[in-house]
């Protein structure tokens, strides 16, 4: 279990730095093993990322945060790691390339070493490089092609130097939640819906008994297996993808076949989505490895 969150401030206001401190905080709850956020210099246009094997709590001290002048938009995350060592700052979030783009990610890929090859070359151990690896090549639908190639759960945030303005979030399985603050004209995402309302300090209004919503901020929850480009002018696009069809979890068989005797299940230990095989006689979590008990299903 990984966290992610971000912004995109459309107007002249930028969030409040302590609110997002706060923020990036409380996602460590997700993840202490390493921390790191990107964004695209506004002056030189180039890609900027700070990223260390400690926990967010302690990144917020550091020189880089502190100095930080908030930009327009901004991604990060708080990782806990799986597979690739954090002391190996490659297999950090953000995660980037040469070209100038950044992915946070949130998941698990199953696939990652089939998606590297002679041609296409991994720069360290963690498996979100595949998707950086796929987002990164020219293909006509991009994001249509990830689908295709990637075994696993993901949610992704993207940022590119070559489009500064645009942000991509894409879901498959794993929590993406959104709020837009339309007085201040921000978008704010993130892994879990109550960080945000922790850290912005929003409150349920009601009136004559009936909620009317948190004041002006406004809650969206992504879809699952779609992708959402956001641009200066707000939705770009909302588009619905279909995932490959068939992949095994690690139990080397075809999804369509374990599927038939599993179900879709809320792991006790690290909350995210994974299956549980009622044929198995070991099932884990496809984030956090744990083994599930039957009971477990119904807590």
């Amino acid at each position: 279990m990984c966290g992610i969150m971000g912004y995109y401030s459309f107007g002249n206001t930028l969030p409040d730095k302590n609110k997002l401190e706060k923020m990036f905080t409380l996602l460590e709850t997700r993840g202490r093993d390493a921390s790191g956020f990107a964004f695209i210099d506004p002056i030189t246009n180039k890609l900027k990322v700070t990223k260390a094997p400690i926990p967010s709590s302690k990144l917020v001290h550091t020189p880089e945060w502190i100095s930080l002048s908030l930009p327009k938009i901004l991604i990060a995350h708080t990782r806990m790691k799986t597979q690739g060592d954090p002391k190996n700052n490659m297999n950090n979030h953000p995660i980037f390339n040469k070209d100038g783009m950044a992915i946070v990610h949130n998941g698990m890929i199953h696939n990652d070493n089939e998606i590297f090859s002679k041609k296409i070359k991994r720069d360290a151990e963690v498996d979100s490089e595949a998707i950086l690896a796929i987002l990164s090549q020219k293909h006509k639908d991009a994001i249509q092609k990830l689908f295709d190639k990637i075994h696993g759960i993901f949610a992704v945030a993207v940022i590119d130097q070559s489009d500064p303005g645009k942000l991509l979030l894409i879901k498959k399985d794993n929590p993406i939640d959104i709020y837009y603050n339309s007085k201040d004209d921000i978008l704010y995402f993130a892994s879990e819906r109550e960080i945000m309302q922790r850290a912005l300090n929003l409150r349920s209004t009601y009136k004559r008994g009936f909620g009317i919503g948190e004041e002006d901020y406004h809650f969206y929850e992504m879809s699952n297996n779609h992708a959402l480009t956001i641009n200066k002018n707000g939705i770009e696009s909302y588009k619905k993808y279909t995932p490959r069809n068939s992949y095994g979890f690690g139990y080397g068989c075809g999804i369509n076949n374990y599927l038939d005797d599993a179900i879709l299940m809320e792991c006790p230990y690290c909350f995210g989505s994974t299956y549980y095989n009622w044929t198995k006689l070991n099932n884990k979590c496809q984030h956090c490895g744990q083994f599930i008990n039957e009971e477990d299903i119904y807590v």
